[in-house]
């Protein structure tokens, strides 16, 4: 019996490298990827106590604001911005 190729495993470090990175590109492609995995984004690396993390809503402003962006990953962050407190960024 021959095994079926399943989805690629996911890397928890490969995240966290890309979710640090200062390349905004690396992180939009990481969060895009981790979107398609989970159906949300990693906004757990960040510290969002005090307000959304800085890198995170410029990850995020950045990524709805690329025409090629769908529309899911597009509610996707709508959801996100909602639940996070948005007083202030921290």
């Amino acid at each position: 019996m021959k095994k079926q190729p399943g989805k690629p495993k996911f890397n928890f470090e490969q995240l966290k490298a890309a979710a640090a990175s200062t390349d905004i590109e690396v992180r939009a492609k990481a969060f895009a990827e981790y979107f398609e995995m989970f159906n949300e984004f990693p906004s757990y690396l960040y510290d969002n106590t005090h307000g959304i993390d800085a890198v995170l809503l410029k990850t995020v402003e950045k990524m709805k604001s690329d025409p090629e962006t769908n529309e899911k990953v597009r509610a996707g962050i709508e959801s996100l911005l909602n639940r996070l407190p948005s007083s202030q960024i921290s």
